[in-house]
């Protein structure tokens, strides 16, 4: 056992000793080194603007320990890549074990479908985006699509700002194992039908959705996050004991806040033994809605909610009244609580072993309703971190 040990090691070190970076420039060299990175290679491009025509194709996979990175150089600013030409997919993510960081990624308005797509039937996965841009596009800011067989599984979205399309901005038909964390969704949908800030669909597992900001005021049906969301079809779900399986197993809506949103804030339509704890929803046409649902039901505790609470699951220890006054600057997404906020919030919560941070990733102490601890001196609006 020593030995194998000290063999994989001696591999894992050779691997690295081995990784290039490469320092590009111009579209041409982006489009090489994304063809030709090999696990551990980094590829880096100044801050700036690239016309890359039609859509950027991820070649090799990386390993767990050797992913392959995309990235700005420096800690600050953007490499700016934009899609101008007429392909429907922006970025196709077609390998494992890539990671994708400081990127401003802007589509096509006229052409782009899909900005971002995670292709889990050709090998995409593993996927992590850190302090990215995802701008513009016909439909789907990040799409993800999966056969009943090849998921788009271990997919990290962190810190991201997402906006500018006129549908849904991530739509998740993936497995299992997705984290969406610390992002800011932004002016997507229309009017014309229901649209989503986030969900997580097709039959997929142990989804963590925490800590966004998600903001609906683009259209009269935009709703915040939901598990399972317009629902896939039997088509593509996979089957469990010769049955459909529900949308989302086992997934965790916590530490959100979800402004503006025209229709629900929360929604769950046949998922299976999701939890929403400790999120906000302010100025929504509604709080929380379930349509459908495999048992056993979701499970909300903890929520403040401007709107009601629809089909239910078990739902305890939640406010379905907001006032104003009990937020620092709501106009600016600060949602830090007021002396108000805190009489009516502080100390009103219960437990709950699967939300024990808050939205700034601090211990809950005090068990506090909503997503941000009663002591909090920051504000809970958006900051980017390269600017």
């Amino acid at each position: 056992m020593r030995k194998l040990s000290f063999a994989i090691l001696l591999l894992v070190l050779t691997a690295w000793a081995r990784a290039a970076e490469f320092n590009v420039n111009n579209a041409n060299a982006i489009r090489t080194a994304m063809k030709t990175a090999k696990p551990g290679d980094v590829i880096s491009i100044p801050p700036g603007e690239y016309d890359m025509g039609n859509d950027l194709i991820t070649g090799n996979s990386g390993t767990k320990d050797l992913p392959i990175t995309l990235r700005t150089s420096g800690e600050k600013g953007y490499a700016k890549l934009k899609i101008t030409g007429n392909s429907d997919v922006g970025f196709r993510v077609l390998s494992r074990f890539w990671v994708l960081r400081g990127l401003d990624i802007e589509g096509n308005p006229k052409a782009t479908v899909d900005l971002i797509q995670i292709d889990g039937t050709r090998g995409g996965g593993d996927l992590q985006m850190i302090d990215c841009k995802i701008s513009r596009c016909t439909e789907f800011l990040l799409k993800s699509s999966s056969g009943r067989e090849n998921g788009t599984d271990n997919v990290v979205l962190d810190h991201c700002e997402w906006f500018d399309c006129p549908a849904t901005a991530i739509d998740v038909v993936g497995r299992d194992n997705w984290i969406i964390r610390g992002n800011y969704v932004h002016d997507y949908g229309s009017d014309g039908a229901a649209h989503y800030g986030i969900f997580l669909k097709g039959g997929g597992k142990n989804g963590i959705i925490e800590a966004n900001i998600v903001d609906g005021k683009a259209g009269k049906g935009t709703l915040g996050i939901s598990f399972g969301g317009g629902l896939t079809g039997a088509k593509w779900l996979p089957l469990v004991d010769g049955k459909v399986a529900p949308e989302h197993t086992g997934g965790i809506c916590r530490n959100n806040i979800v402004i503006n949103s025209g229709d629900y804030a929360y929604h769950s339509n046949n998922a299976s033994d999701c939890k929403f704890y400790n999120n906000l929803a302010f100025n929504c046409g509604g709080g929380f809605q379930r349509q459908a649902s495999y048992k056993p039901d979701p499970v909300l505790s903890n929520n403040v909610f401007s709107g009601n609470i629809k089909g239910g699951g078990e739902a305890k220890n939640n406010l379905t009244k907001v006032d104003m006054t009990w937020f620092a600057a709501p106009e600016k997404n600060d949602f830090r609580l007021t002396p108000a906020g805190k009489a009516a919030l502080a100390g009103q919560g219960v437990e709950l072993p699967d939300n024990p941070m808050d939205f700034f990733s601090q211990p809950r102490k005090s068990h506090d309703l909503g997503p941000v601890n009663a002591a909090a001196g920051q504000s809970t609006g958006w900051t980017d971190r390269r600017s």
